[in-house]
């Protein structure tokens, strides 16, 4: 028998009974990018809002400046009324010119900064969750410092949980393409992978394995239960709500809570199956059996 949700949970907050000041300084680098990225958003959207309303405001005024003038034009003062306007439209347009320029590259920059901050988050949060792993494995005995979100930055872990994530986000992108079968049900087979390939690391030579071998095993081991998973993400969209009314301040806590689930969640699915036993390798020739 597998584990509920409320389950899970109740693992997770017990896991970190006492170390919840640990957890949250082992998310707090993930966390801050987290309130950094919604309070850029917030800004970036306030600041197009605002040039909206100050371009429609003056194309406004000068329309009623436009027909008040042309109606001057025509009683009065003929064509020299018309130079006059022609000035003042050309100083408008050198007043205004500045803010499309303003906002294109206010909106060219955030797409800039997305995909790094989003690859930096991706990252971190990986480390974050195999040392959660190891927390629900053998709680008090396993340290938490906010060294371990960065676990993943060396140079022998890198480039296996880089392609991990690339080819997943590849065959992902595939599967759009399919009206058969929803992305998001390819989401949750691909999930395990990197704690697959944590505990396979952790015993044997993982190098002489490729990067879809672990996604295989992945979606071999979410047959049956990614409907489980999906519904454990389901509890927590209150949460997640409720943490956008606080420019994602509330992830400082929420986000241990969460990752440490997710840990439990794969701990019960797996046990002992990629740590004790060995797995028969996905030879090259099968990575498009995806």
């Amino acid at each position: 028998m597998y584990k509920t949700s409320g389950q899970l949970k109740a693992e997770a907050k017990d896991s970190l009974r006492g170390r919840w000041t640990d957890a949250v300084k082992l998310n707090l680098v993930p966390s801050l990018l987290q309130i950094a990225s919604a309070i850029f958003f917030t800004l970036m959207v306030a600041g197009i809002v605002l040039f909206v309303s100050i371009f429609a405001s003056s194309n406004d005024v000068s329309i009623g400046n436009s027909n008040r003038e042309s109606a001057i034009f025509e009683g009065q003062l003929g064509e020299d009324l018309e130079g006059a306007w022609d000035k003042e439209y050309d100083d408008y347009k050198d007043d205004y010119s500045y803010y499309p320029a303003s906002v294109t590259a206010n909106v060219a920059s955030s797409y800039g900064i997305t995909p790094i901050i989003t690859f930096v988050l991706s990252f971190l949060t990986i480390g974050i969750s195999f040392t959660f792993l190891d927390v629900i494995r053998k709680r008090e005995q396993q340290p938490m410092e906010m060294k371990d979100a960065f676990r993943l930055f060396n140079g022998v872990d890198f480039v296996p949980v880089l392609l991990i994530n690339i080819l997943t986000t590849v065959f992902k992108y595939l599967w759009t393409f399919c009206f058969v079968i929803p992305v998001f049900i390819k989401h949750y087979s691909y999930s395990q992978s990197n704690f697959i390939y944590k505990d396979l690391s952790s015993h044997k030579d993982t190098r002489t394995m490729g990067a879809t071998s672990f996604i295989t095993e992945s979606r071999q081991l979410m047959d049956g239960h990614k409907g489980r998973l999906f519904w454990l993400d389901v509890s927590f969209l209150g949460w997640r709500f409720l943490s956008l009314f606080t420019f994602n301040i509330a992830n400082i806590w929420l986000n241990p809570y969460i990752n440490t689930t997710k840990a439990a969640f794969y701990n019960d699915l797996a046990k002992d199956r990629y740590l004790v036993q060995e797995v028969e390798e996905v030879e090259d020739d099968e990575w498009t059996s995806f």
